[in-house]
C-alpha cells in the first residue's frame, strides 16, 4: 500500500514540475527600418589672418582664409568649399570661386579648412568683405562671412631728369616718370610737391633752383593701376635754363617729389 502511494506522489510531483516549464516556441525575425536625413552642413567660423593688411609697394602681401565647417552627415558628404565672393572690390589675379582645401578633420564631422590668397601692391583702401561657401552631396549649401581692412599706403616711383647737354643762354626741357605704386590715388601740391634744388658741378660751378622750371599741371592726379591700368603713370616736365657766365662742366642735383592722397 505504501508503494503505491509513492507512485502515485511521484505522479503528482512529475505533473506539476511538466506544467511549470515553458513550452518551446519557434522564433519570429522583426524587421528594422530608418531614413537618415540630409542635414545642411554649418560654417561655424571664418577668419581671415592679418585681419588688417598693409601692403608693400611692387609685391603682393599674403594673408589666409580659414573655415571651420560642420557637417551633421560627415565631412565626407561635403563637395565644395570656396571662396565665392570678394566685396566691394575683386582681387586681383584671384579669380573665383576659389577652393579651400581641408586641413584638419575631427571625429569625421567637423574639418578646417584653408586658402591662401595674395593681395596686390594696388588693392584699394578700405574695409573688405569675404563669403565662403559650402556645398554638399545633396545639394544642401550654407555660407559663412569674414572682414578684413586694406591699409592706405601712399608710394612712388621716379626716374631721374636728365637735361642733356646745354649751352649758356639756352634752355633744355626732359621730365620724370612718376608711377603710383601705392592703393590710393595721389596728387602733387603747387607748394612743396616738387621741389628742385640747385644744381652743381664742384669747385663755383652751380645753376640755381630758380632756374629750373616745374611744367606740371598741378590739377593732375595719378590714378592707381587697379581701376584705370597704364593711367598710374604720369610724365612730370622741367625745363632748365643754363644762365650766361656758367661753367662748362656735369652739373648734379635733385628734385624732390612729395605726393599727397588725392580727393
Amino acid at each position: 500500500m505504501n508503494a503505491k502511494k509513492s507512485i502515485q506522489a511521484l505522479f503528482l510531483v512529475a505533473m506539476m514540475l511538466s506544467a511549470a516549464m515553458p513550452i518551446a516556441m519557434p522564433s519570429e525575425d522583426a524587421g528594422s527600418s530608418v531614413t537618415v536625413v540630409s542635414l545642411t552642413p554649418v560654417v561655424e567660423s571664418v577668419l581671415i589672418e592679418p585681419a588688417v593688411v598693409m601692403i608693400t609697394p611692387g609685391v603682393f602681401t599674403s594673408i589666409t582664409v580659414t573655415a571651420e565647417v560642420f557637417a551633421p552627415n560627415g565631412i565626407d558628404r561635403i563637395k565644395h568649399v570656396e571662396l565665392t565672393k570678394v566685396e566691394p572690390h575683386y582681387l586681383q589675379g584671384t579669380p573665383l570661386p576659389k577652393a579651400l582645401k581641408p586641413t584638419e578633420i575631427d571625429e569625421g564631422i567637423r574639418a578646417k579648412y584653408l586658402l591662401p590668397l595674395d593681395i596686390p601692391c594696388s588693392q584699394p583702401a578700405g574695409d573688405y568683405t569675404v563669403t565662403v561657401t559650402v556645398i554638399d552631396l545633396d545639394g544642401n549649401t550654407a555660407t559663412g562671412t569674414a572682414t578684413f581692412a586694406v591699409e592706405e599706403t601712399l608710394a612712388i616711383s621716379v626716374t631721374d631728369v636728365k637735361f642733356g647737354s646745354v649751352a649758356p643762354g639756352k634752355s633744355s626741357v626732359a621730365s620724370s616718370t612718376v608711377t603710383n605704386l601705392g592703393n590710393v590715388r595721389v596728387e602733387f601740391k603747387k607748394k612743396g610737391g616738387i621741389v628742385p634744388s640747385d644744381m652743381h658741378a664742384g669747385g663755383s660751378g652751380i645753376i640755381k633752383a630758380k632756374n629750373i622750371a616745374v611744367d606740371w599741371d598741378w590739377k593732375t592726379v595719378i590714378k592707381r593701376g587697379y581701376f584705370s591700368p597704364g593711367e598710374n603713370t604720369k610724365e612730370v616736365p622741367f625745363t632748365l635754363k643754363v644762365p650766361y657766365g656758367t661753367p662748362p662742366g656735369t652739373y648734379t642735383g635733385r628734385i624732390v617729389f612729395t605726393p599727397t592722397p588725392a580727393k
